[in-house]
């Protein structure tokens, strides 16, 4: 429960760290005293650690140099913070008749103090745990680097030998590499040579062979043109035929319908003459009028019968001269479209032909060339994994060196080695007296959170009670003023 409470406070007081830091800063100095103090408590042992690594490190000036991930500042001179007041203000005894005003200063000073001297102890803390870490991650680092160092020094020869071998084996395959990539290039080159031409004879044949495509496809459009020029011509003559016999038939019936309309005629006057001749009218001016009259139109209807007879023969000669004058155009129309159709079927297959041969020269032409492609793509794989394998082998050339390098470096500095491992000793030392200091530390933020705990309390739910009275006031007046 009382973890749980402390826990509690310890939350509100980093939520609210601005404030309570402000409160707490009245009385600074003191503090500042008390951690100038500790500071110089511990000199005197971070003093003799810093001029022992200078020592060493003037001594290691003419060495060869230490990898930069081990050149780390000493951390022995580094202040400690385990000086922390362990006592806290005792609260003063209220007079009886001391003022409410006076009360809540003193709550106010008391956990001020009590919150400054809290996270004075747990920032103390904090900083000792992170050099912890710090020396951890380095001593690791050294470790690590003797560890190798120690190896190659005692595998020297071996490594000698085997990368010396690895980098002339690299090396070799590197050279027949390149000398596999000039090959295959110069194939790639032959290859698109050939290509270029292929591109080129193709393309004459091309041009050609739709030369004469277009030729015959000219004929095929004349010839087809002349035999519907012709078939337009027979067409033509049909109805010309037709219409010709339409008007001899009807002609000749025109002409027999005219003989016997006139014959009709003459009859009927005939007729009448002969009835005005057997039965004479009482009034001899009115007969003798009408026959005249009878004798004058019997005479031209005779006229027009004769003159009917004589056109009859003459218009049906005409009208068969004229039916067979377009029988003969219909011949003649019909001669040529036997020819003309020959004709347009040879000039067709021959266009059927040219465009066949067009099209399967072209078809033969693109798989001739995607094939010979595809052979110079092959040849560029070939080519890039060549490449590869040489920047492969160079990589791994350049690796072996290094590690030669580096090993013939190492068997030429021992002294580097020793400065490590002298290093690694010293470290270690520091980081056991840094473990002691962290848990010193750890104890010494334990028992201040144990003993500030009720003064922080008083001066956090003072300071929630102030806000909670200003929430309210606020509150309040909006609400008055609502109304």
């Amino acid at each position: 429960m009382v973890d749980d409470f402390d826990t509690k406070i310890d939350d509100m007081e980093n939520e609210q760290g601005g404030v309570l830091e402000g409160a707490a800063d009245v009385d600074a100095p003191a503090s500042d005293s008390a951690a100038a103090a500790a500071n110089e408590v511990d000199a005197p042992e971070g003093t003799a650690t810093v001029d022992a690594l200078e020592d060493a490190g003037a001594a290691a000036d003419d060495a060869p140099r230490i990898p930069e991930f081990l050149q780390h500042p000493a951390t022995g001179a580094a202040p400690r913070t385990s000086q922390v007041v362990d006592e806290e203000p005792v609260p003063t005894e209220e007079a009886p008749g001391a003022s409410p005003v006076e009360a809540v200063g003193s709550i106010f000073s008391e956990g001020a103090a009590a919150v400054r001297e809290m996270s004075a102890a747990r920032k103390a803390h904090a900083e000792a745990r992170e050099q912890l870490e710090q020396l951890d991650a380095t001593i690791a680092d050294e470790e690590t680097e003797l560890a190798h160092r120690r190896e190659v020094a005692a595998n020297y020869h071996a490594i000698i030998s085997s990368e010396t071998a690895r980098r002339d084996g690299a090396t070799k395959a590197e050279r027949a590499a390149e000398a596999e990539q000039a090959r295959i290039q110069g194939e790639i080159d032959a290859l698109k040579e050939r290509l270029q031409q292929m591109k080129d004879a193709d393309s004459q044949t091309e041009k050609r062979l739709k030369a004469a495509l277009d030729a015959a496809e000219a004929r095929e459009a004349s010839s087809r043109e002349n035999g519907a020029r012709l078939q337009r011509r027979l067409d033509d003559a049909k109805r010309n035929l037709e219409k010709a016999e339409e008007d001899q038939k009807n002609g000749v019936a025109a002409a027999q319908a005219a003989v016997e309309s006139a014959e009709s005629r003459l009859a009927m006057l005939h007729d009448e003459y002969a009835e005005v001749q057997r039965n004479p009218s009482a009034n001899s001016a009115a007969y003798s009028v009408r026959a005249d009259e009878l004798q004058t139109e019997i005479s031209d209807a005779a006229h027009e019968l004769q003159s009917a007879r004589d056109d009859l023969p003459r218009i049906t000669q005409e009208l068969e001269d004229a039916l067979a004058h377009a029988r003969k155009a219909v011949s003649e129309a019909e001669k040529p479209m036997d020819d003309a159709k020959q004709a347009f079927r040879e000039v067709s297959s021959a266009a059927d032909e040219a465009r066949n041969t067009y099209r399967e020269a072209k078809d033969d032409a693109t798989e001739r060339q995607r094939k010979l492609k595809e052979e110079i793509s092959g040849k560029e794989k070939e080519r890039r994994a060549q490449e590869q394998a040489a920047e492969d082998a160079r990589e791994e050339a350049s690796e072996a060196q290094a590690l030669i390098d580096e090993a013939n470096d190492i068997h030429a500095h021992p002294e580097v080695t020793e400065t490590i491992a002298a290093r690694l000793e010293a470290d270690r030392a520091e980081r056991e007296e840094q473990a002691v200091e962290v848990e010193q530390l750890a104890s010494t933020e334990k028992a201040v959170r144990e003993r500030t705990r009720g003064s922080r309390a008083r001066f956090i739910g003072a300071i929630v009670g102030i806000v909670v009275l200003v929430v309210a006031v606020i509150a309040l007046v909006i609400v008055f003023m609502n109304r």
